[in-house]
């Protein structure tokens, strides 16, 4: 003997597949995401943002106390994990001269990809290193 069981009606089926493909589009957009926020977390092979510093900066005091404490765990950090060097460092070698400190360069395997000159703030600070670092590689994640 089989049990009855009700049966939805297919009317009602078919208002429930718009609800259905929402969830399903959110779930693959968290999916993607994740997958993004995992490539930005990877550090770029011989990626470094080097930070010329010197002793008595205060711009540098700034940045420390500002961004320092969390570009490490930043997806920045991750990607471009930061050396900090003094003036005429071998590091700098052939480089562009470096009129002010903090002066930050964003370095693959001994070459210059791009610079910010001086500290901007922390409100700008990341807004400034972003473009530079999605040349070579770098999509934060959102």
């Amino acid at each position: 003997m089989q049990i009855a069981r009700p049966m939805m009606s297919l009317t009602k089926r078919r208002e429930l597949w718009p609800a259905v493909g929402f969830v399903v589009l959110v779930l693959a957009t968290g999916w993607a995401l994740a997958g993004l926020s995992a490539v930005a977390a990877r550090s770029a092979d011989g990626v470094r943002l080097i930070m010329v510093e010197e002793p008595g900066c205060r711009f540098c005091r700034q940045w420390d106390a500002e961004i320092a404490p969390g570009y490490r765990k930043s997806a920045e950090g991750r990607f471009a994990p930061l050396k900090r060097v003094r003036r005429g460092a071998p590091e700098l070698k052939g480089l562009a001269p470096i009129p002010f400190t903090p002066t930050f360069i964003v370095m693959r395997n001994r070459e210059e990809l791009g610079r910010i000159t001086g500290y901007p703030g922390a409100d700008y600070f990341y807004e400034e290193l972003r473009p530079l670092l999605s040349r070579i590689g770098f999509f934060p994640a959102f």
